[in-house]
């Protein structure tokens, strides 16, 4: 099963919290207790973000952590490759293939078109987008993708 960690799950709450008022800057400390996350998870989880320039991070008094954009230039690509690393679903994906079969496998084309399309779709998806329920009806569209309520947790 293809599964979103739970680092980057604990990555888009600390975002959602931020998105709610850009314009206000938040200590980890208001993150935590808001998010109901613990202090070092939420520390950690802020400065990958600001490594990966998600996130701005202001020092001193009053200090505290500011979204970088706006949450709908934010793609949900960026937030999970902060935290997971560049998607890859098999080893030929990769950029230092370590497959032993590499030279004889006649679907890695096809895994890697899987990869990109997959990427394509969580790089069409912003922070915006997650804040907010997906799909009101049972079924709808969202930027072009079919969203469908019915039975989309076990599908």
């Amino acid at each position: 099963m293809l599964r979103i960690g739970k680092l980057t799950d604990y990555a888009f709450i600390i975002l959602s919290h931020l998105a709610g008022d850009a314009n206000v800057i938040r200590s980890a400390a208001w993150i935590a207790e808001q998010s109901h996350l613990g202090l070092p998870t939420v520390s950690k989880l802020l400065k990958i973000l600001a490594e990966a320039g998600l996130v701005i991070s202001y020092r001193g008094q009053g200090g505290g952590y500011q979204l970088a954009k706006n949450a709908s230039e934010v793609t949900v690509a960026e937030i999970v490759s902060a935290i997971e690393g560049k998607l890859a679903l098999t080893e030929c994906c990769t950029l230092n293939n370590g497959c032993a079969i590499d030279a004889h496998c006649t679907i890695k084309e096809n895994w890697r078109v899987v990869n990109k399309m997959i990427f394509s779709v969580l790089a069409g998806l912003t922070l915006h987008d997650m804040i907010r329920p997906l799909a009101r009806n049972a079924a709808t569209t969202l930027r072009g993708i079919p969203v469908t309520v019915k039975g989309m947790m076990h599908e």
